[in-house]
């Protein structure tokens, strides 16, 4: 296993950092999941708009009524809830790294030498 100071540090080179949790993904969680919810929104409203209904009338009085479905809106509301099921998983994510901000201890090396060993 390596650590951080073990790579080579160039301005071009990023140094990898632990720094998952952090606060500050509670607030792009809460962000996440209202678009989450318009997302939702705008998948049920795809959907209602995907079908149409049209009446035709018989020569003989009876009416007919037939549903005409647009295969766009069909699969921009099945896009639409793809994308807010995304959000919502990645909210959750966000969430649970901004939750747990606590800090590790380091541990004690157990190669050190104690005072009372020698």
């Amino acid at each position: 296993m390596t650590d951080a100071a073990d790579f080579p540090t160039s301005p071009g080179i990023p140094v990898p950092s632990d720094h998952l949790h952090q606060p500050w993904r509670l607030l792009v969680a809460v962000v996440e999941l209202l678009l989450a919810v318009a997302a939702g929104w705008a998948a049920v409203w795809c959907w209602n708009s995907a079908a149409i209904a049209v009446m035709v009338r018989t020569d003989d009085g009876t009416t007919l009524v037939s549903h005409v479905y647009e295969g766009e809106w069909i699969g921009l509301a099945f896009a639409a809830a793809a994308v807010a099921g995304v959000l919502v998983v990645d909210g959750a994510r966000q969430a649970v790294l901004g939750v747990r901000t606590r800090r590790r201890r380091r541990r004690r090396a157990s190669h050190q030498a104690r005072p009372g060993d020698t």
